[in-house]
């Protein structure tokens, strides 16, 4: 099974997990659990999806997506810190 996509709040804690997306008919159907426990099918209508785009063609998004390969690099040479 693929590994899902969590969210975070402030304090680290996943307050969200989603495990797959599929279409039936003109919705998205998006398999994931809340709060740790809650499993549930998420279901996205037109205007719904329509409403996401709106909100990922924000500057915050685009200026995130440009800068993803620098955050990937930064990740990957950031040192690990040494437990004594």
């Amino acid at each position: 099974m693929a590994k899902g996509m969590k969210v975070y709040d402030q304090d680290d804690e996943v307050i969200a997990e989603f495990n797959s997306i599929e279409r039936k008919g003109d919705k998205l159907i998006v398999d994931g659990k809340a709060l740790g426990y809650m499993r549930m099918d998420m279901i996205f209508t037109l205007d719904e999806v329509l409403q996401g785009l709106k909100l990922a063609l924000s500057w915050a998004v685009i200026s995130y997506i440009l800068l993803l390969p620098f955050f990937v690099l930064r990740h990957l040479f950031r040192k690990k810190p040494s437990k004594k």
